[in-house]
């Protein structure tokens, strides 16, 4: 009868050993890299926020209210997509909610040349509509290929009640001169 031995007990204790140390060194790199990764992205992180904030700040511009209209507050901001392109958004709030009336608001730009037309900021109506919600809070997003502070004298916010544009009303006008 063969009988087959094991590994001895020394062989296992040393390996065990070896291997205890191994991951002890591992995990205390380990732990040391990540305290180190937390910090440098809280570091950026923060950064970035403040940066942002400040980009954002210095093209942000208020609307003003048409007399008699209802807005409770409402923001412009134009950035620089770095691409010779224009973000251009707009957050309104304490607007008549658009959601069971068939209405909708539509952001319009005044030309700075020409005749001074005042026209859709997208390619169309439609590009350029937007609603709210049950609380009267509405936002609109578009990138335009020209630079807005060059190309308008003002942009708008216009109620559309009915979709219709013959009942057509200026809410707020933001200036960008």
């Amino acid at each position: 009868m063969l009988v087959h031995r094991g590994v001895s007990t020394a062989v296992f204790a040393g390996t065990s050993i070896v291997l205890l140390i191994t991951a002890g060194i591992g995990f205390s790199l380990y732990l040391t890299s990540a305290s180190t990764t937390h910090t440098t992205t809280e570091n950026m992180t923060e950064t970035m926020t403040t940066g942002m904030t400040e980009t954002m700040a210095g093209n942000a511009i208020q609307f003003t209210p048409s007399t008699g209209q209802m807005i409770h507050t409402g923001w412009l901001l134009i950035q620089s997509t770095g691409s010779g392109d224009y973000a251009v958004a707009v957050h309104a709030e304490g607007l008549e909610s658009t959601q069971t009336m068939g209405s909708v608001y539509i952001i319009e730009a005044e030309q700075s040349a020409g005749n001074m037309s005042v026209s859709p900021i997208g390619p169309n109506a439609t590009a350029s509509e937007f609603e709210t919600d049950s609380s009267g809070v509405g936002n609109y997003f578009i990138v335009l290929m020209q630079n807005p502070f060059t190309s308008f004298e003002n942009i708008q916010l216009v109620y559309l009640p009915g979709m219709e544009m013959a009942n057509a009303t200026v809410v707020a006008t933001a200036s960008l001169h």
